[in-house]
């Protein structure tokens, strides 16, 4: 290592890397690109496919099945989830956690749905695929201020376009924005006495809608365009368009129907914030390229100067991503600030001012220089990268530490500060290069694991890699220039005699009691290892923030203003309580993805979303508790689940157990089995399913050889009866922004009296109408609303939330135990999904890269003592954190989540180095000639201190986690805590006493 000495030499340059790398970390830091979470990759998405006319078995038959088969074909498909609805189709498709180049697999996906459409027959919409799916809105605007929710369409569509000026925007969408039609409603009665026809008027509104080329001419050597007229420009002109008689003359179509443009009838979705009909306008910036902060001042800016455009219109915000950026940043950053506070008053306090002071100081030229080169790999600035940060700051003072006490001891024995500064620099270059390897090593698994969770958290890992492997440079290099400077020669203090004379005595209690020791060591692990039991078991926890979502499930076949009605009345109810802030409501949809942990259900004029924002988070339990007990309770034909926002990767719900088999009697008899069964279990609550109860259908069977006598085919006859309630599509009105389709309807249309749709007429010709009831024969039928589909097989889903204290793991354990008791249906079987699926998935792409790490740590502890002996002492600390994190949860309250989980991981690097560092002490004198006894309590004598103050500045860093309002740190920060804190106390005399057992000589 004398090579890395000889490097102190070139101190102008190191000195002037250290200032160049902080001050591009600070630059960065004001500068970076800013979101509230990472963000995922594009694993999901959803194809929609419309057959219209078709009832659920033929779409599922003609259309669902050929679509799966194409989309499996794709290697890179994990999951494909589909839900079926009568000329409706919803397939949201789900990547293998290991895929990344998902761009290249939606290409080779659209080339799969491209070739099942070739498949599809005739009638069947051009499918529609959104790659886009996990993006969430960054801002969502509401258009209010009018009645006529036409213009509130048009005012918002207008914005749309307007927003897509601002650089940063990547999609617009509309959410409260059913779309226009024009209506032509006819009068029945009124066109038979005319000698019309439904075909003779759509035949001759078609011919004077068609856009006719007229060619051009050369005009003084120039061609000038013949642009013919064949359009319609207005409402007016399609109403006063001349319907030729049979006998020559003519009437303006009004005389005969009732021609407007209107929102489309029925309306596809609603939107509402605090009781007034609004149209949404979600806006999307461009992921991991923007600083979603600013972006939200720029927004600000631009619609404020928009405004006077849309008057008397308004335009107000109904969710603001920018401002939880901020406050999440800000908080976050407070906290690291604070830490560094902390960690620099904790080392002036405990070391000195001197030594204090270096080591204090190079805790932000750390981060800064961490922080640069964070920004320059790409590094996105969210709540995990910072909080990485935060954690890193603890550890990042222990290489420093040793370097410095080191320094101190050569000088105080005479050295220069040079030679001490070299001397140090020779003897710890390699074991704190060890240390730092081996908690390196710990990490690497997190940042190379791979699956939704590994993405959500990987910005911890990167950061401490990043800022651990500074530490180890600078210690190397900066410290002794630093040192150099500032340590002086001093006397010994009492404060350090105290602790090497408390150090010593620990090191000979623990050779003279070692047999003592281990016991005790042994049975607090025991002890915490049963205790564990008593911990809450979670995925990740819920958010922090203020919000209440409330999903509304009216039965399958509810109109959509059934559901709006409800909706709107809930959120009215909601409204009037004082914890109330702000009331938002979707129906037909739900709404915008203003979170990333949402899901987005397929579009169904059955359900509904209700958001409320209250006053304080505290106020969540008791809406959340009306809601479950009086709301439901007077709603009982309606499914409502209220929930807090939760983290982590999206889930449907908690708990989540799917039912798959072929038989569908089967499978809804034992759907209501299993409903039932986890309604039993304490600690359910708002279970539910997805198994639709069916919905009435009226079939009619045509009779050939009656219609062949009256003239009429198959397709007039099906013509006649849509004619009279969803209308006919004629063609598109043009002159607005957007075409906006021409229907022909009666005037009722959806509305239609059951009892007389098969007295209307079809027509073979203009002298005869025959009623439909005429040619064929009714019957009523109870038929499926919904089918669902998983990986191409049916599939019935129950889902159920938490009460407050229950746990996932309870349920499913559970559930699954009651069925081992009780059997299954032939061809049956329960898939889990939810946070246990996602949980095992997490789980277990960080088990697959496990190995790596520990590779690597075994290779960095061989490389550094070439002993297995020395390296079981040192492994042999792993488990004694384990006794401080179950009480230091416990006491807490947390329970034991992913990220507490990676709070333990992060411990095992520390404890680990701490054990080096002793080990490596012990050999030196070992080497020197003293006997294992002797070896141990010098070595316990010298590193009680630096043992002592690493431990207190990784407390001391981690403090302000604790009191975070983010409901993911807490858990995580007092892990490490209270499981150092044990651990390091376990350490000082497991470590020793095994020391004299295992180690008589010093190493090879």
């Amino acid at each position: 290592m004398k090579w890395l000495a000889r490097s102190l030499d070139q101190r102008r340059m190191i000195i002037s890397l250290v200032l160049l790398l902080s001050l591009t970390g600070l630059v960065a830091w004001l500068g970076m690109v800013r979101q509230e979470d990472p963000a995922f990759p594009y694993r999901y998405g959803y194809v929609m496919v419309q057959f219209p006319g078709a009832d659920v078995e033929q779409v599922e038959h003609l259309v669902a099945r050929p679509l799966e088969e194409e989309i499996s074909e794709v290697e890179e498909v994990d999951e494909i989830k589909t839900t079926i609805r009568a000329g409706f189709l919803h397939a949201i498709i789900g990547m293998k956690q290991t895929v990344y180049d998902t761009d290249n697999v939606w290409d080779r996906l659209r080339v799969a749905v491209s070739r099942a459409q070739s498949r599809f027959p005739d009638g069947v919409l051009p499918a529609v695929i959104d790659d886009r799916q996990v993006d969430a809105a960054t801002a969502v605007l509401a258009v209010s201020g009018s009645d006529d929710i036409e213009e509130l369409q048009r005012a918002a569509e207008r914005l749309k376009n307007r927003l897509y000026s601002l650089k940063a925007v990547s999609r617009v969408r509309l959410f409260g924005d059913s779309g226009e039609q024009v209506t032509v409603a006819i009068d029945d009665a009124r066109i038979q006495t005319l000698g019309l026809t439904p075909e003779i008027i759509m035949g001759q509104l078609k011919s004077r809608n068609e856009i006719v080329p007229g060619g051009f001419v050369e005009v003084d050597g120039r061609q000038t365009l013949v642009r013919p007229q064949t359009e319609f420009r207005s409402i007016e002109e399609i109403a006063n368009t001349p319907m030729v008689l049979s006998g020559g003359q003519s009437v303006p179509l009004s005389s005969i129907a009732d021609v407007r443009l209107e929102v489309a009838d029925p309306p596809v979705q609603t939107a509402w914030m605090n009781g007034t009909q609004v149209v949404a306008v979600a806006i999307t910036v461009a992921r991991n390229e923007v600083n979603v902060v600013r972006f939200g001042d720029q927004l600000r800016r631009f619609v404020d100067g928009i405004r006077p455009e849309f008057a008397p219109l308004t335009i107000e915000e109904m969710f603001f991503q920018p401002e939880h950026v901020e406050a999440r940043l800000s908080e976050l950053g407070y906290s690291l600030l604070l830490g560094v506070l902390i960690v620099g008053t904790v080392l002036l306090v405990l070391m000195g001012p001197r030594m204090g002071f270096v080591v204090a100081l190079i805790v932000p030229l750390v981060t800064l220089s961490s922080l640069s080169v964070f920004a320059m790999g790409g590094g996105v600035l969210h709540q995990m990268a910072v909080a990485g940060l935060v954690i890193a700051l603890g550890m990042l003072v222990d290489n420093a530490i040793v370097m410095v006490e080191n320094i101190q001891w050569h000088m105080d024995r005479g050295a220069s500060a040079v030679e001490a500064a070299v001397m140090s620099v020779i003897e710890l270059a390699r074991p704190l290069g060890a240390a730092t390897g081996t908690t390196l090593a710990v990490f690497v698994p997190m940042a190379i694991s791979r699956g939704d969770t590994a993405d959500f958290t990987r910005g911890i890992p990167i950061t401490i890699l990043i800022m651990l492997s500074m530490s180890y440079l600078f210690a190397i290099l900066v410290t002794p220039l630093i040192s150099q400077v500032v340590l002086r020669p001093r006397a010994g203090s009492d404060h350090k005699q105290r602790m090497a004379r408390a150090g010593e005595w620990i090191g000979r209690f623990s050779v003279r009691h070692g047999p003592r020791v281990i016991m005790v060591a042994i049975v607090l692990v025991i002890v915490a290892a049963i205790g564990g039991r008593e911990v809450g078991q979670e995925f990740f926890p819920d958010t922090d923030r203020r919000q209440m979502v409330v999903d509304i499930y009216y039965p399958e076949g509810t109109p959509i203003d059934v559901t709006t009605g409800f909706a709107t009345a809930l959120a009215s109810e909601l409204a009037g309580f004082e914890e109330s802030v702000d009331v938002f409501t979707f129906s037909g949809n739900s709404g915008p993805r203003f979170f990333y942990n949402l899901n987005e259900n397929p579009r169904a004029p059955q359900i509904g979303r209700v958001v409320v924002n209250t006053r304080r988070i505290e106020d969540l339990p008791t809406l959340m508790n009306w809601v479950r007990q009086q709301a439901s309770s007077r709603w009982p034909e309606v499914q409502i689940v209220a929930r807090r926002l939760s983290q982590g990767p999206p889930a449907p719900a908690p708990v989540e157990l799917r039912i798959v088999g072929q038989d569908r009697l089967a499978l809804a008899r034992f759907t209501e089995t299993l409903t039932a069964m986890l309604r039993d279990i304490p600690g359910t609550v708002d279970v539910r399913h997805n198994l639709g109860i069916g919905i009435p259908s009226l079939r009619f069977e045509f009779n050939d050889s009656i219609a062949d006598a009256r003239g009429l085919s198959r397709t007039q006859l099906a013509q006649a009866l849509a004619r009279q309630t969803q209308g006919l599509f004629i063609g598109h009105f043009r002159a607005g922004e957007d075409p906006v389709p021409i229907v022909l309807r009666s005037r009722e249309g959806s509305r239609f009296d059951l009892g007389q749709l098969l007295a209307v007429n079809a027509y073979a010709d203009v002298n005869q109408a025959i009623p439909v009831m005429d040619t064929g024969q009714s019957s009523m039928e109870w038929q499926a609303a919904v089918i669902h589909h998983l990986n191409l097989e049916p599939v019935v889903t129950v889902y159920s939330e938490l009460k407050e204290g229950a746990t996932y793991p309870e349920i499913y354990e559970e559930v699954f135990s009651r069925l081992a008791e009780t059997g299954l249906p032939p061809g049956l079987r329960v898939v889990p999904g939810g946070y246990a699926e996602s949980s095992g998935e997490a789980n277990s792409a960080l088990f697959k890269t496990l190995p790596i790490g520990l590779i690597l740590l075994l290779f960095f502890l061989l490389l550094q003592f070439n002993s297995y002996r020395r390296v079981l002492i040192i492994l042999v600390t792993v488990p004694l954190a384990i006794t401080g994190v179950v009480p230091g949860l416990l006491l807490s309250g947390y329970s034991f989540g992913f990220t507490a989980m990676l709070g333990v991981i992060t411990l095992m690097g520390i404890v680990v180095n701490n054990a080096i560092v002793l080990i490596d002490t012990i050999d030196g004198h070992l080497d020197s000639g003293m006997d294992s006894s002797e070896a141990v309590a010098r070595a316990v004598s010298r590193r009680t201190r630096p043992i002592l103050l690493t431990t207190l500045t990784t407390v001391a860093g981690l403090l302000p986690l604790t009191f975070a309002s983010s409901t993911l740190w807490p858990p995580m920060a007092w892990s490490i805590i209270s499981g150092l804190l044990a651990a390091t106390i376990l350490t000082l005399g497991v470590v020793p006493t095994l020391s004299h057992w295992l180690l008589k000589t010093p190493p090879r």
